[in-house]
This record gives C-alpha cells, structure tokens and sequence, in this order.
C-alpha cells in the first residue's frame, strides 16, 4: 500500500457501510498513516502499456491546454482523464460562464484559450465579446472544441483512467504513473508529468510537499456547488450576461426568497444565487449557481456526502423559484452536473508562491507566464456569504507557481499552483487555469527539448515563447 495515499478503510455491517473513525488522512509532517487499521496488499508487478514524453493528468481547462502545448512542440503526449469526455470543472462540473478573458474590455488571456473560445463561437457555442470576457457557452460545444484541438495537435487521450500511484527514480523525480482502468492496473513511462487533476491526484502520490489550502486558516475549505440548468425560464425577466467588470450578479430578487427560505427552517443554506447563461447560451435556458455545502473535495466521505445532499436540496430550491418567482413559473429540471463543482483543495509548495500583494499591487515578473484580473473572491462555507474584492488592474503569475520544490520533473496547472488563499481566491477561475495549462505544457516541451529539469528551466525563455505563439505575457 503507497503509505502517501488516502488510506480509510470503510467495511460493511448488517447492510450498513460503518466507518473506522481512527482512519484519517497521513500525518503530512511525518509521512504517517494516521490509523491502526491496515491491511497489505499483495505486491505484484504491473505491465508499462505506455510509453511517452509528456503525460498530463487531468482533462480539464488546464489539463487539455496543457496537452496541446506539449505536442504542438513536438514531443509525444498523453492526457489521461477520469470521465468520458474532457472538459473538467466546464463540462462535469458545468461551471460558467469561463472568467475571466479580458479586464476592463482588455484581453488578458489569448493563445490556445483563445483559440479555443474562438472555435467555440465560430459553432454557435459561445459569446466571446463581453466586455467582462467571461464566456458563455454550451457544455456539449466544449467538450467536442476540446477534444478536436487535442487529437488535432497530435496528443493522445486516454479517458476513464484514474491515476492510482507513481514509481519514483530519485526522489523529486518520476519514471512512471500508474493508472486504474477498466482493462486493468498498468503503468506508463514518460520524461515529463503535470497534474491538472485540480485535486492533486499525482502529487499526493509523491514525497514532493503539498498541503491544503487551509492549513493556516481556520480551517474551512471554500464551499462545494453542485449546479444545474433549467429550461422554461421567462429569461426576459433576468440579467443572463456577466458582462461588466465590477458587478456583483447574484439575483437580488432571489437572495431575498432563499433568505426567508433558510429563516424558515425550509432551507439549509445557499450561494448566490447566480442564474444566468454560464454554461448554457439557449433562449429560455439558465445554469444555476446556487447549492452550498462545507467539507472537503478530496476526501471521499465529504464528497459522498455533498453529492448526495446537494442533489436532493437542487429540488427544493426548484420548488421555491417555481412558487415565488415570475420567471420561474413553468421552469423545469434539464439536468445536473455530472459532479459537484470544487473550489479548492490542495497546492503545492512551489518555488514562488503568489500573494495577495502581487494581485493588489501586480510584479513584473520576469517568468511571467500568465495574467489574472478576477476578483479575489472567497465564498463562505457556513453562511451565505461571498468575499470578493475588486482588483484594479490585470496581475501577472509567475511560471515558479508551477513548480514544486525539489522537483525534476513534475509541474502543475490550474488549482493546484503555489498561492495563498486569497491569491488562489483570483486565480482559481478557468480562463487563468487555461493560461497556466499552456505554460506548463509548453514547459514540458522544453526541459525535454533542452535536457533540463522543471527547477533549471529558464523562465524568462519561457515567456518569450510563449509570446511567440500568441499567449499575452
């Protein structure tokens, strides 16, 4: 058993799944299995199906961006992806609108993502030209303009794969991830991996240091939203687009019903609510950012948990917009996501670590691989609260946010990079994962093309390439 995993043991009784409650996750500091339960799996020697330069973990924003940078370098590249389809937090999760593209009517994040939102609107499957630059679109347009670029740019995909451990050479650096399919347990060779899995599904399996973002907190994770989208909406009566820069678009009219909802005792808690076209562009259609729930999004229990009390309160609230809501009257249920949508879990200790003073008061990096302009906005897992804090001008991230310490040839993109709470509070949104997913993969590309390590890389190189092909640095 890798002692670096998540390791409850959970067994059943008389119909009944019982938990052990000394199980719990490792002792970070000590690298211990916090428990007195184990049993040993049987060691076993397992197939290298796959062998490859770059293999990126994860297929969502940051994840496919990632995989066509690499390839469209030039080195062989595999995505491997837990669902049957690519797109992530967007597709899955069906977060929308995609924030955030421009600033004040400026584009700060081009290249791949641009390219990608391009291909989307030039298929009716998104609105590009919000001054905001959140995007709109159509689930189903995502995941076929995300998987056309990746198999175009020549990256293969692997999807239904579950990344189960690693083999390590040295410390710091990787030969192998092993993954869990359908066709069996095998393990695939690459020089480079990036974990875009959002949740640190890869770097948890290895000694390379990480934590959860609210280890110096209080001890509370942003909430988890499972979303869903609603057909026979009076979308005339509502403000669908998120277009300006410096406007909170939470229905007021909304809030005020949910409130009295929670007073009541009808209701336990909520977001929001945000119903607008985020990840649907349809007449009469909203996706609904609404649902709230505390807990952890790496932990099996606490996930088990949201999914299955979100789910049940998505009705309830229905019902509530339907009675009190003009707009709402003849709504019905088009579906939910297929997975609860996840704020934060987990980061890395990089080689730099981004700040709230580096969005308020932006550096010139000179490794600068990626732009922000978000707010820095923290959502309340016990009330219904939101944090968010208007910046004033676009920010810079630099590419040593994505690289681990003491690491040779690891890398992440999106979630997981090396920033604080309120940092991350910006940067969490999908257009900046896009951005830092082209980083990382073209990083990739290069310490193979240059025989370096991910710590030796020349960041300032980097930027400069990167500028070569279209990305805003």
């Amino acid at each position: 058993m890798n002692r670096r995993t998540f390791i409850r043991r959970s067994i059943l009784a008389t119909g009944t799944l019982s938990v052990i409650p000394q199980c719990q996750y490792e002792d970070r500091k000590n690298h211990n299995p916090l428990s007195s339960n184990s049993i040993v799996e049987q060691a076993h020697s397992l197939p290298v199906c796959i062998e490859t330069d770059v293999v990126v973990c994860g297929g969502g924003p940051a994840g496919f961006t990632a995989a066509v940078a690499a390839a469209r370098m030039g080195v062989r590249t595999l995505l491997i992806e837990q669902y049957g389809f690519l797109g992530g937090m967007a597709t899955a999760g069906m977060v929308g609108p995609l924030s955030k593209f421009n600033f004040n009517g400026e584009r700060i994040v081009d290249g791949i993502p641009g390219e990608f939102i391009r291909a989307m609107h030039d298929m009716n499957g998104a609105i590009i030209d919000l001054p905001s630059g959140n995007v709109p679109y159509d689930v189903e347009a995502y995941k076929i303009t995300a998987q056309r670029m990746v198999q175009s740019s020549g990256a293969s995909v692997l999807l239904h794969t579950l990344v189960a451990g690693v083999k390590l050479k040295e410390p710091g650096k990787l030969s192998h991830v092993i993954v869990e399919t359908k066709s069996g347990r095998f393990a695939i060779s690459a020089r480079m991996f990036i974990d875009c899995t959002g949740t640190g599904d890869l770097i948890v399996k290895t000694s390379l240091p990480w934590e959860m973002r609210n280890r110096n907190t209080s001890g509370e994770l942003q909430p988890m939203t499972l979303y869903f989208r609603l057909g026979g909406v009076d979308t005339c009566r509502l403000t669908l687009l998120m277009a300006n820069d410096g406007v909170k678009y939470a229905n007021p009219v909304l809030r005020e019903i949910l409130q009295e909802e929670v007073r009541a005792g009808r209701l336990r808690n909520f977001g929001g609510p945000w119903t607008v076209h985020g990840s649907t562009i349809r007449p009469g259609e909203v996706s609904v950012n609404v649902t709230r729930i505390g807990g952890n999004g790496a932990d099996v229990h606490d996930l088990s948990k949201a999914e299955l009390v979100l789910r049940e309160e998505i009705y309830t609230i229905i019902d509530i917009f339907r009675k009190r809501h003009q707009a709402f009257s003849n709504c019905y249920l088009i579906d939910t996501a297929s997975q609860i949508g996840i704020r934060e879990t987990r980061t890395i200790h990089g080689l730099y670590t981004m700040t709230a003073n580096d969005v308020l008061e932006p550096q010139n990096f000179p490794d600068t691989v990626a732009r922000g302009g978000h707010p820095i906005d923290i959502h309340l897992s016990g009330d219904t609260q939101q944090n968010a804090r208007f910046i004033t001008r676009p920010y810079n991230i630099p590419y040593r946010t994505l690289v681990p310490e003491n690491s040779e040839n690891l890398l992440v993109a999106g979630a997981l990079l090396s920033a604080t709470r309120e940092a991350f509070g910006t940067i969490r949104v999908q257009a900046q994962c896009m951005a830092l997913g082209q980083a990382a993969g073209t990083a990739a590309a290069l310490c193979i093309i240059n025989d370096v390590s991910v710590s030796e890389l020349n960041g300032v190189e980097l930027r400069k390439h990167l500028k070569t092909v279209g990305a805003l640095v």
